[in-house]
């Protein structure tokens, strides 16, 4: 028991330079997983793990034929002129039945009643060309709802970045809480670090801070991009954000690095 506690005591004494160095793991900048927006059965699986992709770019693909046909019909009904040129005609002859009992009105050819009928057609036959004006109106409001729609069975990259895993296979069905590809940029790369109090004196936002991998020690820069305004009283740290430039990529995320504290005026 004794030499158990001996070894446990070593365990427990400080570090030799730990104050000088924290670590911290790099992460992708951007990091989605991308979810179908409607449940269905994937029709096509468009990219690779690893693959580089811009954005817009599709990159999967539900199957849609029930929706590609309510497009066609909505695109048809919006499409159709038969009512408008209707509605046309029926006003066209309307007016024209009114300026002839206003003309015949006027030679004491017809009676009153006849010219208050005639507007009255006029203003009927109005009121229907304007409804169907409405109704077309919101045939095609239908029709750019159903191609909105058919956009929803389409999956595609929201920013330029690396595909890093691929979850589903061709003619696997799939819901909206199932991830089906993710996507991360990895042209910069993040990580959140803890870092003692007394390292404030020499931290500020925008400065470059030195760091090493701790897999093969290459000396990296990173840059402090936002600091903590709160101190942790239990460990007396303060949180830190830091971003890396990985342009060419040659840094994979996921790996860890040693943080060197700054010397002041650095």
């Amino acid at each position: 028991m004794r030499v158990w506690a001996f070894y446990l005591g070593l365990a427990l004494l400080p570090v030799p330079g730990f104050a000088q160095g924290v670590s911290a793991v790099l992460e992708p900048i951007e990091l989605v997983e991308i979810k179908s927006s409607v449940a269905g059965r994937i029709e096509r699986i468009q990219v690779e793990e690893g693959e580089q992709v811009v954005a817009g770019a599709l990159l999967a693909r539900i199957e849609a034929q029930v929706q590609e046909a309510r497009l066609r019909l909505a695109r048809t009904a919006a499409e159709a002129q038969g009512a408008t040129e209707r509605a046309e005609i029926v006003v066209e002859q309307a007016q024209s039945l009114l300026e002839r009992i206003e003309a015949a009105r006027e030679k004491g050819a017809a009676q009153a009643w006849e010219l208050t009928q005639a507007r009255q057609a006029l203003d009927l036959v109005l009121a229907d060309q304007r409804i169907g004006a409405e109704t077309a109106e919101q045939l095609r409001g239908q029709y750019e709802l159903e191609k909105a729609m058919l956009s929803e069975f389409s999956m595609k990259a929201p920013f330029d970045g690396t595909i890093l895993q691929v979850f589903v296979d061709r003619g696997e069905i799939v819901d909206t809480q199932m991830t089906v590809v993710e996507i991360g940029n990895l042209k910069r790369l993040k990580a959140t670090a803890f870092v003692p109090v007394d390292w404030l004196d020499v931290l500020a936002k925008g400065a470059m801070i030195g760091a090493s991998l701790q897999a093969t020690g290459e000396e990296v820069e990173t840059k402090i991009v936002s600091i903590d305004p709160r101190i942790d009283p239990a460990s007396q740290s303060v949180r830190i954000r830091l971003e890396l430039d990985n342009t060419d990529q040659n840094i994979l995320a996921g790996s860890s690095i040693l943080i060197d504290k700054p010397f002041a005026g650095q």
